[in-house]
């Protein structure tokens, strides 16, 4: 059956790997899911089975069962058809020695179905938009680190994707380069209406690209969303809260202050973040300042971010499998 209002459409995909003394890794678990078109990503620890889910997906390795389409095709019967709708940026170089910027993209393209003289306009296209304009003719195996990353984004890009994925796109990048790269996805993703799928352990930055998380670990979904949806059920949870407060005056005196009200702290970036349950700790903060003459600059609720409930959920799943199913 086609999901052709689906961007991916997961069912019971399961992938084994034989490693030595006979055992096997199950890199992919049963799992089943739906991804919606607009900017999505996949999450998830070492070994939870994201690179495996993509290379099935993209038809570079086969499940063992299950089914799964990419755009509504089919990835077993219609891998053909998937590669001329996608753009792919792997996480690791392939380059070709010798060959200049524009004839690598070029290549790409032509792979990717376009005629020749296509496939050539679409590269300077791609490569100007990424920045590489003026190092187009150089050899790719020159480039830096930073314009190695925009040579695969623009390889990604050449023979206009509808679905984009994105393998650790800000791997290797200065502040600066990490910045402008996630500044180019956003673009990409709202500006020209391209689906985006993309694997980063750099959650930040999927929070600064991406509507929706799905989060793997060890083969299994362990949950799915829209980031804002599941940072906002993350704020409920108690081991998540936190104040944020910053002072003026001796910071050793507050935080005296605290533990004699029986609070507890952690200082981040100079601001001292006192974690609470059910109750605002805000009247003992001020209390606390009062005794020992300190002044309030700003006392806020932290909010929770993609990393809370990444680290929360995952936390989650590994206590229910070690409890045999059963909360602690």
């Amino acid at each position: 059956m086609s999901i052709k209002n689906e961007l991916i459409y997961v069912d019971g995909l399961t992938k084994t790997f034989g490693v030595s003394n006979s055992q096997n890794v199950i890199a992919l678990n049963n799992i089943t899911f739906n991804l919606s078109q607009g900017a999505n990503s996949i999450l998830g620890p070492n070994g939870a089975g994201k690179s495996t889910l993509i290379k099935v997906l993209l038809g570079y390795i086969k499940a063992d069962s299950g089914e799964a389409q990419v755009l509504g095709y089919d990835i077993k019967s219609e891998g053909r058809k998937i590669k001329e709708f996608i753009g792919y940026m792997p996480e690791h170089y392939t380059l070709i020695p010798g060959v200049n910027a524009v004839k690598q993209v070029s290549l790409l393209g032509k792979i990717a179905g376009l005629p020749a003289a296509e496939a050539m306009q679409r590269a300077h296209e791609t490569l100007q938009y990424v920045g590489l304009d003026e190092a187009r003719y150089r050899k790719v195996n020159e480039f830096s680190t930073g314009m190695l990353q925009r040579l695969k984004l623009a390889q990604a890009l050449v023979n206009d994707p509808e679905l984009l994925i994105l393998d650790e796109p800000t791997n290797g990048l200065d502040p600066r380069g990490r910045i402008e790269m996630i500044d180019l996805i956003r673009e990409i993703s709202q500006d020209h209406s391209i689906n985006l799928l993309v694997s980063s352990h750099l959650l930040p930055d999927i929070e600064a690209t991406c509507e929706f998380a799905t989060i793997l670990d060890k083969g299994h979904l362990i949950t799915q969303g829209r980031i804002e949806d599941l940072t906002g059920q993350e704020a409920g949870y108690s081991d998540s809260r936190k104040m944020n407060v910053q002072i003026k005056g001796s910071l050793n005196d507050f935080l005296v202050g605290l533990k004699k009200h029986g609070l507890s702290f952690e200082i981040i970036d100079k601001i001292v973040q006192i974690p609470y349950k059910e109750k605002s700790p805000a009247e003992i903060i001020l209390q606390v300042a009062y005794e020992a003459n300190i002044q309030i600059r700003s006392m806020t609720p932290r909010k929770a971010i993609l990393e809370d409930v990444f680290v929360h959920q995952i936390e989650g799943a590994e206590n229910m499998q070690a409890t045999g199913g059963k909360t602690k």
